[in-house]
């Protein structure tokens, strides 16, 4: 998986931008570039609890899985963010089935790819221990570069975006008319969604999002 980035997890946090939705942030090791995934409450949670485990009490449908492949020998050996459509995130699960008697025994293990909500793979993976990595494409489509905890642009750090962030004091401009982001592309509507959300303009964000499920 050497073409592939790994990333970790850095936070998750309340969108405003409808309610009951959470922002997950994913960052690549050196932490400079960060991937904004909008997930749903129900899994927002369980990534939560995986991660704390404060309540013992408590468990999710994750856990009954992880149970569940534990008993019948399946492993989780990675998760892939694969594709990028709309503002939506693909994913697969890497599986490997056999047991630690095959493994003793030089028996190859099988390997099984199953594609998944990006949400539930984060929260399989974090039970399961198990890297989590996504494509240069990705992170060139839908990456935020971070210096000194300030979403930058790498490519144009003196310039304006085109997509309408000023570079001096990052402000969006509100005011985009819905004409403006019909005309923009695909690739355009999922960076400036993505630093909408980290710069909490939840109203731009949501006509973004909006737009984009349009094109669906």
């Amino acid at each position: 998986m050497d073409q592939l980035i790994r990333l970790t997890i850095r936070g998750i946090s309340l969108s405003q931008i409808q309610s009951g939705i959470y922002v997950l942030l994913l960052e690549e090791e050196s932490g400079k570039i960060k991937l904004p995934i909008i997930i749903e409450s129900f899994q927002a949670q369980s990534i939560a609890f995986a991660l704390g485990k404060k309540d013992l009490s408590r468990s999710f449908t994750h856990d009954l899985f992880l149970s569940f492949a534990k008993t019948f020998h399946i492993r989780l050996k990675a998760v892939v963010i694969y594709k990028l459509v709309n503002g939506i995130f693909f994913s697969s699960i890497l599986l490997e089935e056999g047991s630690d008697i095959e493994e003793e025994k030089k028996i190859e293990k099988k390997e099984h790819k199953i594609d998944s909500k990006t949400s539930d793979a984060v929260a399989l993976a974090v039970r399961f221990q198990a890297p989590i990595y996504t494509t240069r494409e990705i992170f060139d489509k839908a990456g935020i570069y971070f210096e000194n905890g300030v979403p930058i642009d790498k490519k144009n750090e003196n310039e304006t975006y085109d997509t309408g962030i000023e570079k001096n004091n990052l402000l969006f401009f509100k005011e985009k008319s819905k004409q403006d982001l019909e005309n923009m592309t695909e690739k355009d509507l999922n960076a400036l969604l993505n630093h909408a959300v980290v710069n909490e303009c939840y109203e731009l964000a949501a006509r973004i999002k909006k737009e984009l499920d349009r094109r669906e």
